[in-house]
């Protein structure tokens, strides 16, 4: 069952036993509601059909069959029919407990030991306050060994064909046909993945990571008047963007905290990973602010 926050400003629907999902987050304007993440269906068992999930315990894909930490290898299954990889972690595929609920404010919480050594347990927290949808996912290692963690999220927003995305980055990870980080390489301004100024998505495909980022970005639907201010706190460095292309009505950016396969970089923790030990907790904190494009410029 799902659960709806609104206010004057925003309305939110929320899926706890699909990964915590959005199903809908939208403006709503003088002649209804207008969606800035892609709208999904409470119906749907697929996650990938809402418009944002947490990644936790880490994000993207990883591979060799998992990873060695302090000596040990820790086998990860493939969790994604057709991806040959782990992927995105075990949050987004777990039912979420409901811990309070009103009118602006939800929590949930996941208690998971799915996909070992991740033992875990996380609160994630969505917040309506004017024209912010505020997102706090908090994960607590309670294994008995150190392990690496990462999280982020990812949101499916709405893709029109006068899209703007401005989140200055210092450079962007080439991937192959496995969508696999090859080399990193500068951005130059005024190139098609240069996001330093407002710009358009690429016609063709992305799926890439930008680095050297400060942790904030702003997209922009100029036709609909409407607008995403995005905040990180404390500052994230990552996103990825993904899009099949400019025929699709989606695209992903996603703040997350280490580069892809990461855990297999010579040192993961210069990656964005961070080790936790029993009973440290790691929490990021994000804000998507909604605005009138005429208003703001």
């Amino acid at each position: 069952m799902s659960v709806r926050l609104s206010n004057d400003r925003l309305s939110l629907e929320v899926l706890p036993e699909l990964g915590g999902s959005v199903v809908r987050f939208d403006a709503l304007m003088p002649h209804g509601p207008e969606p800035l993440f892609r709208p999904g269906r409470t119906s749907s068992r697929d996650p990938n059909s809402m418009g944002l999930y947490p990644l936790v315990p880490w994000s993207n894909r990883i591979v060799n069959g998992g990873f060695r930490w302090r000596g040990r290898h820790y086998a990860l299954a493939p969790n994604l029919p057709g991806e040959p990889l782990p992927i995105h972690g075990d949050g987004w595929q777990q039912s979420w407990e409901v811990m309070r609920a009103s009118k602006s404010e939800l929590v949930l919480m996941l208690r998971s030991v799915w996909q070992p050594p991740f033992d875990y347990r996380a609160e994630l927290r969505y917040r309506l306050q004017g024209s912010h949808l505020a997102i706090e996912l908090e994960v607590t290692h309670l294994g008995e060994s150190p392990v690496p963690y990462g999280i982020g999220l990812h949101p499916w927003l709405v893709r029109t064909a006068d899209i703007t995305i401005e989140a200055p980055a210092q450079g962007v990870w080439e991937v192959n046909q496995a969508q696999l980080p090859t080399r990193w390489r500068p951005l130059e301004a005024g190139e098609e993945w240069s996001f330093s100024v407002a710009s358009s998505l690429p016609a063709g495909s992305v799926d890439n990571l930008f680095t050297g980022w400060q942790g904030s970005a702003r997209i922009a639907w100029p036709a609909r008047g409407l607008g995403l201010d995005l905040e990180c706190m404390p500052t994230v460095e990552r996103y990825l963007v993904y899009s099949p292309g400019e025929e699709a009505d989606f695209f992903c950016f996603e703040p997350v905290s280490h580069d892809v396969n990461a855990h297999h970089f010579a040192d993961p923790l210069a990656h964005g990973l961070v080790e936790l030990t029993p009973g440290q907790t790691l929490t990021q904190h994000w804000r998507f602010s909604c605005f009138n494009t005429s208003a703001r410029g």
